[in-house]
């Protein structure tokens, strides 16, 4: 038996020493046994009460902090993420992308607040953002040999992260991932992306579309976590803005 548990036992026969002669003291001074049995038996009709209440609300206390901790890592996993390939990810799609007018407004995010990101969360939340690959017919087989090298090189990556079992409470960011590793599939089963036909190249575009719709959402919403929890960090983001072909890291100003 260590010392804390000799501690434990000691501090429980004092305690227990100290009710008998309470109570004890009490009975044979005021000679009023019916008084003091009355009032124990009373108290420990609520022992039970208290117990569900505490019991309760500590639960519904632990759940609620052990969800916000789940969140704070997959909101950082969402940083890895971004750092690892979705960035690059975003720059491939754009700089093809004949709708990228569409998506102007995200070169400006220097200036945005916390409600201006959720603003533009609510508002794309159910639509889906314009995007098509204008890649003439002669460019197309690099564009999709990068895009390929590229997604095969973070195939382990993403995988890992979709086997993470907590993802299942960020749905949006699942099924990008999801999404993200069937356009590797479709790709890396073309071994001859020089005879991608009009037709296949328009069914590559959906996946594409589908991705950039995503991606887009899910940039919105990691760049407002930082925002709000780490700002030192989204000074960076900013000055690599994907999105803002103008965008330098180096500091100017």
């Amino acid at each position: 038996m260590n010392d804390h548990s000799k501690w434990k036992i000691k501090f429980s026969i004092i305690m227990v020493i100290a009710i008998i002669v309470i109570y004890g003291s009490n009975i044979l001074i005021l000679k009023d046994p019916e008084h003091v049995i009355s009032y124990i038996w009373t108290h420990l009709g609520f022992i039970p009460v208290d117990i569900l209440v505490v019991a309760f609300l500590l639960d519904e206390i632990i759940s609620k902090k052990e969800k916000e901790a789940m969140m704070e890592k997959l909101d950082m996993i969402m940083s890895t993420f971004f750092s690892e390939l979705g960035n690059d990810l975003i720059k491939q799609l754009n700089s093809v992308n004949q709708h990228k007018a569409d998506t102007s407004y995200l070169e400006s995010i220097k200036n945005w607040t916390d409600k201006d990101y959720e603003n533009k969360l609510e508002e794309i939340k159910n639509i889906n953002i314009p995007f098509k690959a204008d890649v003439a017919p002669e460019d197309r087989e690099e564009y999709l040999t990068n895009m390929r090298d590229l997604l095969i090189s973070k195939r382990e990556f993403i995988v890992g992260l979709l086997n993470n079992t907590n993802l299942l409470e960020k749905e949006e960011f699942s099924q990008l991932l999801n999404s993200i590793l069937h356009l590797d599939e479709e790709l890396e089963h073309r071994p001859d992306l020089s005879n991608i036909s009009d037709v296949d190249f328009n069914h590559l575009n959906g996946d594409m579309q589908r991705i950039y719709n995503k991606l887009v959402h899910e940039w919105i919403y990691y760049l407002k976590y930082l925002n709000k929890h780490y700002p030192y960090m989204i000074a960076l983001i900013i000055r690599t803005n994907p999105f803002d072909e103008t965008a330098e890291v180096y500091v100017k100003e």
